[in-house]
């Protein structure tokens, strides 16, 4: 009876979802993408920041009389009044570079956004059936020690009146303890996936994922190559947007350190009241910065070799993409060619007929004890590793998935 009391100690209280569900509370509840879309509505604010001009400068000066006769903000008849405005005029296109340049971060935080949302969709969905096949475990296996106690105390009672041998009340207590540790083990895996899927789902409590019976029959290859996937990889990785987009940005860089060098224009007015050579003196100024020490040369030559550092890393990508795709594709045509689903569906239908009859048959003495562990803990070990069979299968495609950049397989409608 501990037992069964240890099993309810394991019930929560969780929420049932679908996949389509979870996705859309992934969407609106996950705080890391909340916090990268923060990111990217910041990355395009310093594109409008980069279009503003520079402020221009006004100065002044107030008079204060002489050293004779000191007359603070003397500025009335006879005082003096002086003033200045200037403004900064980029030359070579500064301006308009910097402005391509915030576009090009904005682009690759965009294309940062669609990534981190890439790799949280597969971490969701794997999480998401991985908790489902681990609960399809579960409740084979709470049925089966359910169905085991109630033989095993059936058991102790022909023990006590002396009907049966007391070695097979051990034999089937140790064979009770076997598939309870399997139970505890598969809880502690099951509560681990629900933790990593409440915490995608910015979720107050468990959720229990929600599965048709068809729902596997969407992860089929059909006609897709290595050729095909590889090229929709390589036109859709945000990864490789991100390298791209470094790329574009690292040269557009290039080009306004180059811009940088060129001397920018200071042109202004200037107003004297009776310092200078007449009253009321208004004149322009021009001025323009003297390239004699500083050209720029040392940013220069760091954002060149920064665009040859990213054009060696968007290569690396294309690799990494290439090599991904041809993984993932090997993984899932190495699964197809063991047991299919529907057969192992079948299968599995089967064999669970069977070990009821063979548990009805053991209580009427038709077989024996030893017959009967053989088949329980066969029974055990073959729904734990078709579970994971099937929960390998549906993470294989949905790697393919991740490694093509879209959603090829099981689009939640």
């Amino acid at each position: 009876m501990i037992f069964v009391l240890t099993l309810k100690g394991f019930s929560q209280e969780a929420r049932s979802l679908t996949l389509q569900q979870a996705e859309q509370e992934f969407l609106q509840r996950n705080f890391r993408l909340l916090a990268e879309r923060y990111r990217v509505n910041a990355a395009e604010a310093l594109v409008d920041q980069a279009k503003k001009w520079d402020n221009p400068t006004l100065s002044g000066t107030l008079g204060f009389g002489s050293l004779d006769k000191v007359q603070p903000f003397h500025i009335g008849g006879g005082g003096q009044l002086e003033g200045s405005v200037e403004q900064i005029i980029q030359m070579a296109g500064k301006r308009n570079k910097q402005v391509q340049l915030a576009r090009w971060n904005a682009a690759t935080s965009a294309a940062a956004f669609s990534e981190l949302m890439r790799t949280l969709r597969l971490e969701l969905r794997s999480s998401f059936y991985q908790l489902y096949f681990l609960k399809e475990s579960e409740k084979t296996l709470r049925n089966q020690l359910s169905n085991l106690q109630r033989i095993l105390e059936a058991y102790r009672s022909a023990d006590a009146s002396g009907s049966v041998a007391h070695a097979d009340v051990i034999r089937l207590q140790a064979l009770q303890v076997g598939i309870a540790n399997d139970y505890t083990d598969l809880r502690q895996q099951e509560m681990d996936a629900s933790l990593r899927l409440q915490l995608l789902l910015g979720s107050k409590e468990p959720v229990t994922p929600e599965a048709g019976p068809d729902v596997l029959q969407r992860y089929v290859l059909g006609g897709y190559d290595l050729a095909t996937l590889t090229d929709t990889a390589l036109a859709n990785r945000p990864d490789l947007q991100v390298a791209d987009r470094r790329l574009e940005a690292a040269k557009m860089n290039n080009r306004l350190q180059k811009a940088l060098a060129v001397p920018d224009l200071h042109l202004g007015a200037a107003y004297d009241r009776q310092g200078s050579y007449t009253n009321n003196f208004i004149g322009l100024t021009v001025g323009v910065d003297l390239p004699l020490w500083n050209r720029n040369q040392g940013n220069i030559r760091a954002s060149a070799q920064e665009v040859k550092a990213q054009a060696a890393e968007l290569d690396e990508q294309k690799l990494t993409v290439s090599a991904e795709v041809a993984n993932a594709l090997e993984k899932i045509q190495f699964l197809e060619k063991g047991t299919e689903w529907p057969d192992l569906k079948s299968f599995n239908a089967e064999y669970t007929r069977l070990i009821e009859e063979v548990a009805a048959n053991f209580r009427k003495g038709n077989i024996s004890l030893l017959q009967f562990i053989d088949y329980f803990n066969s029974y055990s070990e073959h729904i734990l590793h078709a579970n994971k069979f099937l929960s390998d299968r549906v993470l294989a495609y949905e790697e393919l998935n991740y490694t093509t950049g879209t959603q090829l397989f099981n689009n939640p409608q």
